[in-house]
């Protein structure tokens, strides 16, 4: 029997991409009270869809895919100019894990939690899809489909890109400098985000 674990997407060969980025609608703070967010982590994502048999557990035990949000961002709207405040990833952990224990979300939270002109939301990235070549045929995958190791680099990538293009006030890397990316890309479509 091979232990040779099969994914639905490979960068290998690949030289550019270009990524279709689309967050949710708002979402109120008081949403990750009580039962929180049904969501898991994105590693758990990618290994359900996944030929391993840790996939086949995770696929028996929800019946279904389950979903994993790549990014999140967290905003302040102030009487109706909204603001990006603070851009991260959820490799890793799952979202509701992630703001339990994240420091710069519980930071932004109080600094506003007293402001009547701002309300504070955030958003979670629904869709994350590359296009990319391979030979004559071109490609368009989510990025749970890519092993956890491109994944991972891809959304490093992306997160300090983003960081550096939006420049929210509670990041502190990659504000002031752009990453050397591991290999070129190109947001070519967007929703809820709007990247300058």
């Amino acid at each position: 029997m091979s232990n040779h674990v099969i994914h639905l997407a490979d960068l290998a060969g690949v030289t550019s991409y270009e990524v279709r980025l689309e967050f949710t609608d708002r979402f109120d703070p008081s949403s990750l009270s009580g039962d929180g967010l049904p969501f898991v982590s994105v590693e758990d994502e990618i290994h359900a869809n996944s030929s391993s048999a840790r996939g086949k557990n995770l696929r028996e035990q929800y019946g279904r895919i389950p979903y994993g949000s790549a990014l999140y961002l967290w905003e302040a709207d102030t009487s109706g100019q909204s603001e990006v405040l603070y851009i991260g990833q959820t490799m890793l952990l799952a979202v509701q894990r992630r703001f339990e224990g994240h420091a710069a979300v519980m930071k932004l939270l109080a600094d506003h939690v007293n402001n009547k002109n701002t309300m504070i939301f955030f958003r979670l990235c629904s869709r994350l899809d590359l296009k990319y070549q391979v030979g004559d045929d071109m490609r368009v995958r989510a990025i749970e489909h890519f092993p956890l190791a491109q994944a991972r680099t891809i959304m490093d990538d992306l997160e300090a890109y983003l960081i550096f293009r939006l420049k929210p006030r509670y990041n502190t890397h990659y504000k002031d400098h752009e990453k050397n990316y591991t290999m070129p890309f190109q947001i070519t479509e967007t929703r809820n985000i709007h990247i300058p």
